[in-house]
């Protein structure tokens, strides 16, 4: 996962569509709100690495029934 970017923007509209709240997701993912909005705010903060905020990311996507392709610009992501 080198130098990916995502779609920050799309997970945030895609929950607040959902009628989701930040909360919401933090509790389905396991991770604490500050997390989720460092996700959404596509801030490097609250994650003890990069590689592991994109795994989250990844799994936040799942959450909302996205498409990794989707979320991500990017070919270097396992699809595994």
């Amino acid at each position: 996962m080198k130098n990916a970017e995502y779609n920050f923007n799309l997970l945030k509209q895609k929950r607040i569509e959902r009628g989701l709240s930040i909360l919401d997701i933090a509790n389905q993912l396991c991770l604490a709100e500050r997390q989720i909005l460092s996700i959404e705010e596509n801030k490097p903060h609250h994650f003890p690495s990069p590689s592991l905020k994109l795994v989250c990311v990844r799994k936040y996507a799942q959450v909302l029934d996205l498409k990794i392709s989707e979320v991500f610009q990017t070919d270097e992501i396992s699809t595994q």
